[in-house]
């Protein structure tokens, strides 16, 4: 026996820590991915990934104490899906909101499409999350901080437009 422990034995992660016997260096578990949740199919165990798992298993070096515990979740959250209607132009929200998986830490964010989003851009994680950066920049993605806040088209982009030429002509008055 390698004396190494894990989380072996269940998908869980919250059974108790099984001694490793194969002299395995790393354990494994399913990949907890922010406001999506714990990636399904991997289990808690000793040994590494098998091959091509990477983006829904996690390793870690195997150590005297168990590496591959459960990490701590946040309470559930909820937040608007959005959808581009090409009868329209323009993204509409869909009925039914998105349940956002979220670790302990892990603030609460729903992000909605922009002023400059068009058919070509796609809501990320179906609203839960922040934006991607460049979208975000670009106009074509807006953020809030509470759950189910993001039911109207961010418009924080076009408000910024409209209000610096408004501070510049009233400045230059003075």
């Amino acid at each position: 026996s390698s004396g190494i422990n894990a989380e072996y034995g269940g998908a869980s992660g919250s059974e108790a820590e099984t001694a490793c016997t194969g002299g395995e260096t790393k354990c494994s578990q399913p990949k907890f991915v922010e406001y999506t949740g714990l990636s399904t199919g991997i289990e808690y165990k000793c040994g590494a990934c098998a091959a091509g798992t990477t983006a829904t298993c996690q390793d870690c070096v195997a150590e005297a104490t168990a590496c591959n515990k459960a990490k701590e979740t946040g309470t559930d959250f909820k937040c608007k899906d959005w959808e581009w209607k090409e009868a329209d132009s323009k993204f509409v929200l869909k009925t039914t909101s998105t349940t956002c998986k979220r670790l302990k830490d892990t603030a609460v964010k729903c992000n909605m499409p922009g002023t400059k989003a068009d058919k070509t851009y796609t809501v990320a994680n179906k609203g839960c999350g922040p934006c991607d950066a460049t979208a975000k920049t670009d106009g074509k993605c807006g953020e809030c901080d509470k759950a189910e806040c993001n039911s109207k088209v961010s418009s924080a982009a076009s408000l910024t437009a409209f209000l610096l030429p408004l501070l510049a002509a009233f400045y230059s008055l003075m």
